[in-house]
């Protein structure tokens, strides 16, 4: 499953590497955009839940939109 997420906080590359590493480590593939506050994630919804990305993210120092 693909989806776009819009972040609230992101305002430098270092918040890409960030927000990528820790989608990483559940086993998300995932790009992240500073300039446009969203984040590409690829992941299979029957391991990962939408719900786990978005805590991911949270937990990384982020809002969700």
């Amino acid at each position: 499953m693909e989806k776009t997420i819009k972040v609230q906080g992101m305002h430098c590359s270092s918040c890409e590497f960030l927000i990528t590493d820790a989608l990483e480590e559940i086993g998300v593939q995932s790009s992240a955009d500073y300039k446009t506050n969203t984040i590409k994630v690829k992941f299979d919804d029957k391991k990962v839940s939408l719900n786990d990305i978005k805590k991911a993210i949270e937990k990384a120092g982020y809002k969700i939109k």
